[in-house]
């Protein structure tokens, strides 16, 4: 039974704001929706690498079911191989810096080497900083004793995930002590270079392949820390050793330097006594 309004009661006005409450709910689920998408676009790259590896599997396996046709027979798949291979070798990689920067960071905690041996650990590189007051003769590019179990587990570490890198520097650094002449900085170069070629040459000898790897002096050219005190300076002078995830780009028609022609080159400047970086000072 239909109810009448009773004579001269007035209608509710119309409410035009209705909307809003529609309008509220859709900003509210579009606002899940982008937390949602964002949580995902973060994932981690190594679990991504994982994920797209096995997703190239899959997709082999189904191009070679699928190209079978109606037949027994086992075909190759052709899916995503390459982009699989890809995505396995950068977690490889990755994989690998962690690997050598745990095995160093351990035997520098166990052997209290903290104040001789500094290691960075980065998604791209692994850098060995061996300071110079344990590694050589002052001066000289000639080592000491004490430096040969240090470079024989470094050796040991990097020959572990050497074929899951691209490449490896050696790199050494001198201190400036000034005044700057034409002969002292000379030297400074050779010293800083001919340190570098020792400890890939004493490394290679401990059994590392050498392929992958290239030789830098920077004399004073490239510090770390402050030279006018002799603490600072001490820093300066070291050889640093970094393990890189992606190839260097060199300059076209410029090969790496061959260590074993470094190393000859190394034996016969070990033969004279050092010299001092400036002429007068120690670098």
């Amino acid at each position: 039974m239909a109810i009448r309004k009773k004579k001269g009661e007035a209608e509710a006005p119309e409410n035009h704001e209705r909307w809003l409450l529609t309008y509220s709910d859709m900003v509210t689920l579009l606002l899940a929706l982008f937390m949602i998408l964002y949580s995902m676009s973060t994932i981690d790259a190594k679990k991504f690498a994982k994920m797209a590896e096995q997703a190239g599997y899959q997709m082999g396996a189904v191009s070679s079911s699928m190209s079978g046709g109606g037949g027994t027979g086992t075909g190759t798949g052709t899916g995503n191989g390459d982009a699989a291979t890809s995505a396995g070798n950068l977690s490889s990689k990755m994989d690998a810096l962690d690997e050598v920067y745990s095995i160093l960071q351990a035997y520098v905690e166990k052997n209290h080497l903290e104040d001789q041996i500094g290691l960075v650990n980065t998604n791209t590189y692994v850098k060995i900083h061996l300071k110079d007051k344990m590694m050589f003769v002052p001066d000289s590019s000639r080592m000491l004793p004490e430096s040969e179990p240090v470079l024989k587990e470094v050796s040991f570490a990097i020959s572990k995930v050497y074929d899951r890198v691209d490449h490896i520097t050696f790199s050494g650094h001198t201190a400036d002590v000034g005044p700057h002449t034409l002969s002292g900085d000379q030297t400074s170069w050779r010293l800083s270079t001919e340190r570098a070629v020792t400890v890939l040459t004493k490394m290679i000898g401990y059994g590392m392949k050498q392929d992958k790897v290239s030789i830098e002096g920077y004399a004073h050219f490239s510090p770390v820390a402050n030279n006018t005190n002799e603490e600072g300076r001490a820093k300066n002078r070291r050889v640093e050793i970094t393990i890189l995830k992606n190839p260097p780009i060199l300059p076209p028609n410029i090969s790496k330097p061959s260590p074993d022609s470094a190393a000859s080159s190394v034996a016969s400047s070990a033969e004279a006594p050092g010299q001092s970086e400036s002429g007068e000072a120690a670098h």
